[in-house]
């Protein structure tokens, strides 16, 4: 196997040293509270291709990595200059699907040991019990006024945002938000995200003497791209073709027998919209109306004219007929649940955000695939948490302007 296979002893090698670098790179920028990362993992290199700031789907990790995970949650708390009393989980307002609210459910149960009074609801959401698969949760009677949020008739001092915020930040000022408001699609870039992980990876490589290409994929923003301005396309076609030809470079300096692929994502796209697969700067050329639709298009109808394009990097895991994708969670910077998207419907370069996916645990894997997966974890993990760290910078990115107005 080409690739990072040539590398491995390097990394190895240096386990220490790249464990020191993380806890130095960790030290320097705010912890998100949580996070998700979806992997791809070409067997010649693995790489982050998603990172979400509002993770939807504990209710999809395995029940043995609560603990882990609680202790994560109690260290972020443990590092706060004032401890809330009442804690608002916000969900998304405009969903009742049961596998989400489960994801709640998980949520608020991780919440449970770290002391104080955990919560849940928005002010769109009515006071009700909710059956889920993870068990029975109980909405809050929620107020927002003059800046303050009361949840049963009592203010509350911190929200736990499990909204992405595609439609706008929420207008509250006097309560402590976390993730902060700015990480919401209204203001989060997938561009800059991945800019600052570029950024990451080539320190490592650095470090440990490898190309950074194959720990990260990669990315160039095309801005202004309005996709029904044929002058527009055209821009972006030529900045595609760039994109093929730097990827086919890299599969010639390693001697990898593929075609080069990208994806065309809106820059703040979500739930797998605003996302097309091409190999050919004419297809981009010859858009039809329903594919130019798709990828303009993200949640709320918010049209995007900003486009990141990132490589397209196949998966060589399998199970049975199934190609798999692992998707890590972590919190306070440190990525410690796995599980795994299946689909048999699809192929090795595909999307797998799609309602025919199914997902499962290590556990559920034949013996044969949970051995890989499990000896590629260590470097899942590794992209995960440099992904994590992305995030922290973006964080911290943010901070700064926002103290500069």
């Amino acid at each position: 196997m080409a690739g990072i296979k040539s590398v491995i002893p390097n990394l190895l090698a240096m386990e220490s040293e790249i464990y020191e670098w993380l806890e130095l790179k960790r030290s320097q920028v705010p912890m998100p509270f949580y996070g998700s990362f979806d992997i791809r993992d070409a067997g010649w290199k693995a790489a982050v291709v998603d990172s979400n700031a509002f993770p939807a789907g504990f209710n999809n990790i395995d029940e043995d990595d609560y603990g882990n995970l609680s202790l994560g949650i109690k260290d972020w708390f443990g590092k706060l200059e004032r401890q809330p009393n009442r804690l608002l989980i916000w969900p998304e307002s405009h969903t009742r699907n049961p596998n989400y609210m489960a994801n709640i459910s998980v949520i608020n149960s991780l919440l449970k040991d770290i002391g104080i009074e955990v919560l849940i609801g928005t002010d769109l959401l009515k006071n009700e019990t909710i059956q889920t698969p993870k068990g029975e949760i109980d909405l809050s009677l929620v107020e927002v006024e003059n800046q303050y949020v009361t949840a049963d008739g009592k203010s509350v001092d911190m929200i736990l945002l499990n909204s992405d915020l595609s439609e706008g930040p929420l207008e509250i000022s006097n309560v402590t938000i976390t993730p902060p408001n700015y990480m919401g699609w209204h203001t989060r870039s997938k561009c800059q995200h991945f800019e600052h992980v570029s950024d990451l990876v080539h320190e490592l490589a650095d470090l440990v003497g490898i190309d950074p290409w194959l720990i990260g994929p990669w990315g160039f923003v095309s801005r202004g791209r309005c996709l029904e301005d044929v002058q527009c396309r055209e821009r972006l076609a030529g900045e595609i073709q760039e994109g093929l030809e730097f990827i086919r470079s890299k599969y010639e300096e390693h001697g990898i027998d593929s075609k080069p692929s990208l994806y065309v994502k809106n820059d703040r796209g979500t739930y797998g919209l605003g996302i097309l697969r091409i190999e050919s700067p004419d297809e981009i050329l010859n858009l039809s109306n329903r594919k130019m639709n798709r990828l303009a298009y993200a949640k709320g109808g918010v049209s995007a004219e900003d486009f990141l394009l990132q490589e397209a990097v196949p998966t060589f895991l399998k199970s049975f007929d199934s190609i798999l994708e692992p998707v890590g969670y972590g919190v306070n910077g440190r990525v410690s649940s796995w599980f795994h998207r299946s689909n048999q419907k699809y192929g090795v370069m595909d999307n797998l955000n799609t309602p025919s996916t199914r997902f499962i645990l290590d556990s559920d894997l034949p013996a044969e695939a949970e051995s890989i997966m499990i000896s590629r974890r260590w470097l899942h993990t590794l992209v995960a948490e440099i992904s994590m760290i992305a995030m922290g910078r973006e964080m911290l990115y943010h901070q700064s302007s926002d103290s500069a107005l």
